[in-house]
């Protein structure tokens, strides 16, 4: 991974290692894309009379810049997009939902779309053959066959979901043999909390088998509705800690398995009645179990902490993140067809970025180091650099991906963070502070590309796009050579 531009002070090009560049990247971002106007305040923190006009007028502005990307230019056809569901049948609902499931996505509008989500699920390998089975598609969440994981989710996921699975599937198995031997028993309830728990114990089979990682508040909500314990005896600590609220609970009362005031459990009188009261402890252990798998597994994170994981989970969130980008560089390009900058210009020699001037020596301080640096504009055409990120996310970085293994990893990474300074000096060049003040920003709005992408709904689509290839980058944090030097 190596810095871009001409460093003009600070370290050198090949001491910088992964975690330095996306401090940088964040500065950047903070300092020069995206910075929050300063108006004078005074001693309390009160805006001055001149302030507070700077600061509606910047509310103003805001508003209407959002409300400007979104209506209708002379190049819309004015029909107003209805729902993908609003009019479909059933058939047409089934077909949606199995092409979805085969390609990882949504193939979106228009055969553009498909065709390149059609591309990110079936790369070419090196040999330039198709690849028979689905880089990425929708696990089948009813199975632990765990060779039906390989390549959709990472090592430790794969684990968590086949023990669950496994688990989860006995206990359902324990849940519907459940009987109240009490005659008392209100049978309306106890199926209706028997329905409760196993949809319950299904959707947490479901999330732990999630593509996109399984959500920890929406686990912990399942686990929190169907099993509270007492607090753990802290001068005792071999003692067991008992249930003492939930959905398992509820239905140890109904079916009088447990006392109602819940002191303890029915002591059994035939060898039927032990059967069950040992069914249903049988049943908490195995939430238990479920819960305590849960807890050691440990989901990483991307934001706010500087590894990003292992291999095998930077490797599915690469896999998410690269049909993300194509769809952002899609919108980009459909927002400047929507205000006139078709395909045709933007391969023209108008459509270069160094048809702007460039950005002034910039200082970046990050918590690690402070660089100066002389930012310069790609040259190239917008149509060039649409056609290298397409390309990238498609057929390059997927193909890669699934034959280079950990060095695969770290190339796609590396262009990701390429491509970020080649599009962030753009944004940067062209748009114009909160404040106003920018003269170059003014002097490339001026221009053809610059009133370009002066556009709202253009700089709102660009600016996705930086941070979703941002994301991208930071996932090289965390490799084989990221603590070492390039």
């Amino acid at each position: 991974m190596a810095f871009p531009f001409r460093i003009i002070s600070g370290p050198r090009k090949e001491d910088l290692t992964a975690a330095n560049l996306q401090g940088l990247r964040q500065a950047f971002i903070n300092n020069f894309l995206f910075a929050q106007p300063q108006f004078p305040t005074t001693a309390d923190g009160r805006f001055t009379d001149g302030s507070r006009i700077a600061e509606q007028l910047s509310q103003i502005s805001r508003v209407l810049g959002r409300s400007a990307s979104n209506e209708p230019t002379v190049y819309d056809n004015g029909t107003s997009r209805a729902s993908a569901t609003s009019n479909a049948t059933t058939l047409t609902l089934q077909v949606e939902r199995a092409l979805t499931q085969v390609l990882g996505r949504t193939p979106g509008r228009g055969t553009d779309g498909f065709i390149s989500a059609l591309n990110s699920a079936f790369p070419t390998g090196t040999d330039g053959k198709v690849m028979a089975s689905p880089a990425r598609s929708v696990v089948s969440l009813y199975s632990p066959d765990a060779e039906s994981l390989s390549g959709q989710l990472s090592v430790e996921q794969a684990n968590l979901y086949r023990q669950a699975s496994i688990i989860g599937n006995d206990a359902l198995k324990v849940l519907d043999g459940l009987q109240p031997f009490n005659p008392t028993a209100d049978i309306d309830a106890v199926e209706a909390l028997r329905t409760l728990i196993r949809s319950q114990i299904r959707s947490l089979i479901d999330e732990f088998g999630r593509l996109d990682e399984p959500r920890r508040e929406r686990v912990e909500g399942f686990f929190s509705t169907l099993l509270v314990l007492s607090v753990p005896d802290t001068e005792n600590l071999t003692s067991a800690r008992s249930v003492i609220s939930g959905s398992l609970f509820r239905l140890g009362e109904v079916t009088r398995l447990v006392e109602i005031d819940g002191n303890g459990t029915i002591v059994p009188v035939t060898i039927g009645d032990e059967t069950q009261v040992a069914g249903y402890q049988l049943l908490i252990n195995y939430v238990k179990t479920l819960q305590d798998i849960w807890q050691r597994y440990r989901p990483t994170s991307v934001t706010g902490t500087p590894m990003t994981g292992d291999y095998s989970g930077r490797l599915t969130r690469t896999n998410i993140m690269l049909p993300v980008i194509s769809d952002s560089n899609a919108s980009l390009m459909t927002a400047m067809d929507s205000v006139g900058f078709t395909q045709s210009e933007r391969r023209s020699d108008a459509a270069l970025f160094t048809t702007l001037d460039p950005p002034e020596t910039v200082r970046l301080e990050s918590r690690d180091l402070t660089i100066t640096t002389s930012i310069t504009l790609p040259d190239m055409t917008v149509n060039d650099f649409d056609e290298w990120v397409e390309r990238f996310t498609s057929l390059e970085a997927p193909s890669i991906l699934s034959t280079s293994g950990q060095f695969g990893l770290e190339f796609v990474t590396d262009q990701a963070d390429t491509l970020f300074w080649t599009i962030a000096a753009v944004l940067y060049a062209t748009t114009l502070p909160s404040n106003g003040s920018g003269s170059l920003q003014q002097r490339n709005q001026a221009k053809l590309l610059g009133k370009v992408l002066s556009f709202e709904r253009v700089q709102q689509t660009l600016s996705e796009l930086v941070f979703q290839l941002d994301t991208l980058a930071d996932l090289g944090v965390g490799s084989t050579s990221s603590s070492s030097n390039f």
